[in-house]
């Protein structure tokens, strides 16, 4: 049966010690002995709570106001004892102080912790775990504390990232912990994890679910609200999000809000609210869209699919293994072609805007040795619908087109196929659609953005 534990007799001293920033209390009157007995009570019942059923939690760790959050896995046993997991880059920098990159790692630490008393339960790890204290360290932040370079008015020295390793208790509801943090009051949950999560594969996933969700190379991407306004949202890889109302402007009106992201979804630090819309915990969904889980009506989206695969800003490149049907029999041709015309290899096929031609173009970069030959056609793309775009090809390709066609035909004929077609797409995901499939009954191909123009 689920449990909800509270410490309702408490209330008094939870409002007062949040008022402070802190879960204690100089009124010494409230704890008389029936009170001293009822925090004994939940002192033993929250170590209960952390160690069954295998005692493995995430807890979403916020540091700051300033940085995003961080997935830690933890494993409470009843030694005392406290197995700690996470991938993030500050443990990069931490197993790698001369790397200095920017790139998430996976660390895991043993150390210990406890539940005690003060004014109420608190959980303490009482002795230092280098992937996790790391935030509360007093040191002066490798980068800058938002990971931006060190100016020289810029030292951290004393505060480091100001994070917490105590946190009140506030509540417990079904598989769920409600903390705050004790010295800087930022609230954050644990929840439940399956004891057989293997730390390292969990983390990995996390990552993964991280990349789904922003990537550089989409500049930008929408929150959705139920009265069908917009909010654009930049900055998502670094997760620290840069809002604003769609048509407003940006240097204006735009507020960054920090969020963490979780093996299920996405959540803001704190409530936001957009329009009279209160948000803030976000699941993704199957096709990689987020959902707003407060209210079920508000998403998370990147532009359609079609505008994105359209757009002039983006350069394409084929995927060579992944095609099927008639362009998977071409792609086999040319290789063929070009090797018997000139001992050439295939080294890539491009879709970009040709700012001379002033029109998308389909390159085929030939290489023999040390030259590289573009035998190039030009395509209009016509978007038909969110998910459905059609090229028109204009049959008459550049001068490196024309010389090829008469030893190599298979490479116009592969553009004349791509501009006869109307295609729907789909992507690896919603929101960061940097890979996109194009079918057209059995005949597909997939392109990766490689760059932004």
């Amino acid at each position: 049966m689920k449990k909800y534990f509270n410490i309702a007799a408490l209330a008094l001293v939870a409002f007062t010690a949040l008022s402070l920033g802190s879960c204690t209390n100089e009124i010494d009157e409230i704890f008389d002995e029936d009170a001293v007995a009822r925090l004994a009570k939940a002192q033993a019942e929250y170590v209960d709570i952390l160690t069954s059923n295998g005692g493995k939690w995430q807890l979403e760790y916020f540091a700051n106001s300033d940085e995003p959050g961080y997935v830690y896995l933890m494993t409470f046993s009843t030694d005392g004892s406290v197995v700690v997991s996470g991938m993030n880059k500050w443990i990069n920098i931490i197993d790698n102080p001369s790397a200095m990159g920017s790139a998430p790692a996976f660390g895991t630490a043993t150390s210990l912790w406890d539940v005690i008393v003060d004014n109420g339960p608190v959980l303490t790890f009482n002795s230092y775990n280098k992937y996790f204290h790391l935030f509360a360290d007093p040191y002066d932040v490798p980068g800058g504390s938002t990971g931006q370079v060190d100016s020289e008015d810029e030292n951290e020295s004393g505060y480091g990232h100001s994070g917490d390793y105590e946190f009140c208790i506030m509540k417990y509801s079904g598989d769920t912990l409600y903390l705050s943090g004790k010295k800087r009051g930022l609230n954050m949950i644990m929840t439940r994890v399956a004891s057989t999560v293997d730390d390292r594969v969990y983390m990995n996933e996390v990552t993964a679910m991280a990349d789904s969700f922003f990537h550089a190379k989409i500049p930008q991407v929408y929150i959705n609200l139920p009265n069908d306004v917009r909010w654009i949202v930049k900055n998502g890889a670094t997760s620290i999000l840069k809002i604003f109302r769609e048509g407003a402007d940006e240097i204006s009106t735009a507020e960054n809000y920090n969020v963490i992201i979780t093996h299920d979804g996405l959540s803001f630090m704190s409530p936001i609210t957009l329009d009279g819309y209160t948000i803030q915990n976000f699941t993704r969904q199957a096709d990689g869209s987020l959902l707003c889980r407060d209210d079920n009506q508000t998403t998370m989206t990147a532009d359609d699919l079609s505008d994105i695969m359209a757009s002039p800003r983006f350069v394409w490149k084929l995927s060579q293994g992944d095609l099927g049907g008639v362009y998977a029999q071409l792609l086999t041709q040319i290789v063929n072609e070009i090797k018997a015309y000139n001992s050439s290899t295939l080294q890539d096929v491009v879709l970009a805007y040709n700012t001379t031609a002033q029109s998308m173009a389909i390159t085929f970069n030939v290489k023999r040795r040390t030259v590289t030959y573009k035998p190039t056609y030009y395509l209009t793309p016509n978007v038909i619908d969110e998910t459905h775009i059609k090229f028109t090809l204009n049959p008459e390709g550049d001068s490196w087109a024309k010389s090829f066609e008469a030893q190599c035909p298979s490479i116009k004929e592969f553009a004349t196929n791509m501009g006869s077609m109307t295609f729907e797409l789909s992507a690896n995901s919603l929101l960061a659609p940097v890979v996109m499939k194009l079918t057209d009954g059995s005949n597909f191909m997939v392109w990766k953005i490689s760059e932004m123009i």
